[in-house]
């Protein structure tokens, strides 16, 4: 099971991010990897290597024997024409869908981000940790950096001359304050995170890259920086970036050694009659204790996400804290899932308070700016999944109930035939 969490991960992806015939042209196209070309003397290749598109995601290529996913994608920024001043341009982002604070950001891209995690994923890396601010007890708060796989960016494209060229992404940024070119930096793929209701945060705001510590995007920079103008800042290095609408390749490089950075995330939910998933898949209790300890052995800072049910029972919370702090997981994050459908009655008088609130919601449907009906009707709806579940928590018991019975029989059984002999 050494790989089974990364499996997991692909699966959420797969299942949970709802780009499943996308991802599954990913897997596929991962399988051919970009030929060898002559390099130039700049350490560019002298043509755009190929490899074989992905399906519906064209633009977006995975070289599984290279460790890297290319990515196509266009420059944002405009340069200023002739005589304009030159005020920089403030950078939040690296790169961002295509329509997406384009203000903001040196590229964009028609890949959807949570096809680009899902890229990582097919690569053997785990999300690591977003920045955070923590107050100890008594002290102010400190910042706490991003952590987790690291990865090389690079950009390639074709200039003017029709020479191809590759560079460092950070040669196409500078900093504020010192008005030099950024150091060549690695990057930090922290992956994004789930909302209530399904769907991945990073789709849902379009970031891909950020350079300002933006919790919703796949990758950030490894240090301290914000979008609040107080600490690094950066802008665009207009004196090099090509033309606005230049296509390029932007590389994500894997760093030697990242499929097992220390810091990494494992996310658990737990729906309201206790089954538990492990980042998306489900798995039985008995399981995780060993699927912890196997992805501890590769991930020493390990932290958890556990995402509850508002209707599950304290004892599913605690039996899965208890696992998993048996385990050797020290951080642990508990959240309760917004409630998204109504708790049903548990006693008759529940039942008639409900009933009656139904009808005083009836009786005053024209005050209403959605007609109540269309409540009632999700209601019972609901009413009957939850009835379905029962019924399937009922089998199940039974059956349990016949096993249990049955080597009751035996054992009692067992029992009188000692007595006898």
């Amino acid at each position: 099971m050494t790989g089974s969490i990364c499996n997991l991960r692909l699966w959420r992806s797969i299942i949970s991010i709802a780009v499943t015939a996308a991802i599954v042209c990913i897997s596929l196209a991962a399988e051919s990897s970009e030929p060898a070309t002559r390099r130039d003397s700049d350490g560019a290749s002298s043509k755009p290597a190929a490899t074989a598109p992905a399906g519906p995601l064209k633009n977006l290529k995975i070289d599984r024997k290279g460790k890297r996913v290319i990515i196509d994608a266009k420059v944002t920024p405009r340069q200023p024409r002739k005589g304009e001043p030159e005020p920089p341009m403030m950078l939040e982002f690296l790169m961002c869908k295509t329509g997406v604070k384009e203000h903001e950001t040196l590229l964009t891209t028609d890949v959807p981000p949570s096809s680009l995690h899902a890229a990582l994923l097919v690569l053997g890396l785990a999300p690591g940790r977003p920045a955070q601010w923590i107050t100890p007890a008594g002290k102010k708060p400190v910042f706490i950096s991003p952590a987790g796989a690291a990865l090389n960016i690079s950009v390639r494209w074709t200039d003017k001359s029709g020479k191809v060229r590759q560079v460092p992404v950070t040669d196409w940024m500078i900093e504020i304050a010192s008005k030099k070119k950024l150091p060549k930096t690695r990057w930090i793929f922290v992956g994004s995170d789930f909302l209530d209701d399904g769907r991945y945060w990073a789709d849902l705001e379009g970031l891909h890259i950020s350079v300002t510590n933006f919790a919703a995007a796949v990758i950030d920079v490894p240090f301290q920086s914000t979008s609040k103008d107080a600490f690094r800042e950066f802008a665009v290095n207009m004196s090099v970036i090509p033309p606005r609408g230049t296509p390029v390749k932007l590389i994500i490089q894997v760093v030697k050694g990242a499929q097992n950075a220390p810091a990494a995330r494992i996310t658990f939910n737990v729906d309201a009659i206790g089954r538990i998933k492990l980042d998306g898949k489900a798995i039985a209790p008995e399981n995780i204790s060993r699927a912890v300890r196997r992805f501890l052995s590769r991930h020493a800072d390990t932290s958890a996400d556990v995402r509850i049910d508002p209707k599950a029972l304290v004892y599913d919370r605690e039996r899965l804290r208890e696992i998993l702090e048996q385990s050797g997981l020290t951080r642990i994050t508990f959240s309760t899932r917004e409630l998204r459908a109504e708790i049903l009655p548990r006693t008759p008088a529940d039942a008639d308070k409900a009933i009656k609130w139904w009808k005083g919601q009836f009786a005053r449907k024209d005050d209403l700016i959605i007609d109540p009906a269309e409540d009632a009707a999700a209601s019972l709806e609901h009413i009957k999944r939850r009835i379905k579940q029962a019924e399937a928590l009922s089998e199940l018991w039974a059956d349990y109930a016949a096993g249990l019975k049955k080597a009751l029989d035996e054992y009692e059984a067992q029992q009188k035939k000692k007595e006898l002999d």
